[in-house]
């Protein structure tokens, strides 16, 4: 969970400096990557609001291949649920649909499928 200092909280937040991946200290966005590469969860060195704390992140594994297949059901395009909006949402790992176009004039055009 989240350390003291700032309102760690156990998240992290915009604004957030990261300065260390499992205590070793991260230059740029690249070295961060590496260092979180061989774990199923980092301990992350943060500081907000100029104070530090600590949080740990699960590692979630990614093919990078994004969407790989889409279903179109009633003017609706379906797909599974994107990992970065799985983040922003907080959508479980495994579930969900995400309903990423409407076509306007379709079955689906006067329903509002967001969340």
């Amino acid at each position: 969970g989240g350390g003291g200092g700032g309102g760690g909280g156990g998240a992290l937040r915009g604004g957030d400096l990261l300065l260390t991946v499992d205590g070793s200290p991260v230059r740029s966005l690249n070295e961060a990557e590496a260092a979180s590469q061989a774990s199923a969860s980092v301990q992350l060195g943060v500081v907000r609001d100029g104070a530090p704390f600590a949080v740990t992140a699960p590692m979630l594994p990614s093919d990078g291949l994004g969407t790989t297949r889409v279903l179109g059901w009633a003017g609706l395009l379906l797909q599974e649920t994107p990992d970065a909006v799985r983040a922003q949402r907080s959508v479980p790992a495994q579930g969900g649909v995400y309903a990423s176009y409407r076509f306007y004039g379709s079955p689906s055009s006067p329903c509002d499928p967001s969340p």
